[in-house]
């Protein structure tokens, strides 16, 4: 029997995090070795599977993975700030906005990665501190065969959707695209003007409720409603929910009409970083059009640099190139606003949907 993953299981803080689990063992005549946080998810597979161990044999080296979402890598940043044990950490663009400012994290050596000047430009992060690798939608997710797109966030609070919406975990950054898309609906304001308003979603939000079958932490939770079990959920983003959809599963996701968010997930180098021109060396390779090329592919996120080409199967599911960006209009907030005040947001979602 599948286990749902119940309200007050995962609103407990966000801070009182478990030690990571470190991934890997130290290779036979490896004398140097980095430590990489990354994500969850199939995306952090093939990370792991097939973009770290050709690094390895280049370097000679070991590179051991924690997992994690934003938020966790930066509490484990902050953890280990006296002794630090990362020298590379994967987070969203609303990570390296936070990171930057507590000093956890330095400015990206340009000069010392040549496939930086790969990087489009909108994708170099808060003076050159991090570079996005892969860039992903983020809408809702459906069941093909019993259900349709949603044109409006609106169509959320209908009653037919009574206990049968999966939320995200308010620890995500997804949660906070929900909240802006609330008060777009309550101002008639879009996403950009919308998002200075974030306090006043909460009435809107409470009425969602009733619909809310339950929050979830793990992104494979898509898979509720490919079997039946849920009928709309989200916000996921798109790297999470393709490759179902490619390997068959009766799931798609929808955006809708109010605008497209965007989860952007960087590289950042970390402050006094363990052997660090190892750790720019990885930050390099993970820019690497080769590389580049077969993470789009196997996760169906949009890479960052320019030049690339994909078929057709493939290119429908990507927001690249970046005339689609322009075209689809990603949205990403001013994390330097929201993430001042994000603490009080995430309390009150507890508030909210804790009880």
């Amino acid at each position: 029997m599948r286990t749902r993953i119940r309200r007050r299981a995962v609103l407990g803080g966000a801070v009182a995090l478990a030690a990571p689990l470190v991934i890997g063992r130290r290779s036979q005549g490896a004398a140097r070795s980095i430590t990489v946080g990354i994500y969850t998810g199939q995306q952090g597979d093939y990370v792991r599977q097939q973009i770290i161990p050709p690094f390895e044999a280049k370097h000679n080296c070991k590179v051991y993975t924690t997992l994690g979402v934003t938020l966790e890598q930066i509490a484990a940043l902050r953890a280990t700030r006296s002794n630090p044990r990362y020298s590379v950490m994967f987070v969203d663009d609303i990570g390296v906005d936070l990171a930057k400012n507590e000093g956890l994290i330095d400015k990206l050596p340009q000069e010392r990665i040549p496939n930086i000047e790969r990087l489009l430009r909108r994708f170099l992060y808060y003076d050159g501190y991090g570079a996005a690798f892969a860039m992903s939608t983020a809408g809702l997710a459906y069941n093909t065969q019993t259900g349709k797109p949603l044109a409006s966030y609106e169509e959320l609070w209908d009653a037919r959707f009574h206990q049968r919406f999966l939320m995200e975990t308010p620890k995500a950054t997804q949660s906070l695209y929900l909240l802006i898309a609330a008060v777009t609906l309550e101002t008639k304001k879009p996403y950009a003007e919308a998002q200075y308003l974030i306090d006043q979603a909460w009435p809107k939000m409470a009425a969602l409720k009733p619909n809310v079958l339950s929050i979830f932490e793990n992104q494979s939770t898509v898979m509720q409603v490919a079997q039946g079990e849920a009928d709309i959920a989200g916000l996921f983003y798109s790297k999470s929910v393709y490759p179902y959809t490619v390997k068959g599963a009766p799931i798609d996701m929808c955006f809708p009409r109010e605008g497209t968010f965007a989860g952007i997930n960087c590289l950042t180098l970390v402050k006094n970083a363990p052997e660090p021109e190892l750790g720019i060396a990885f930050i390099d390779w993970m820019l690497d059009p080769g590389v580049q090329q077969g993470l789009a592919e196997a996760s169906l996120a949009a890479p960052t640099i320019i030049g690339l080409e994909f078929k057709p199967d493939v290119a429908k599911y990507l927001a690249y190139p970046e005339a689609k960006m322009d075209e689809m209009g990603i949205f990403s907030p001013d994390w330097t606003f929201i993430n001042p005040i994000r603490p009080k947001l995430l309390e009150k979602y507890n508030q909210v949907f804790g009880s």
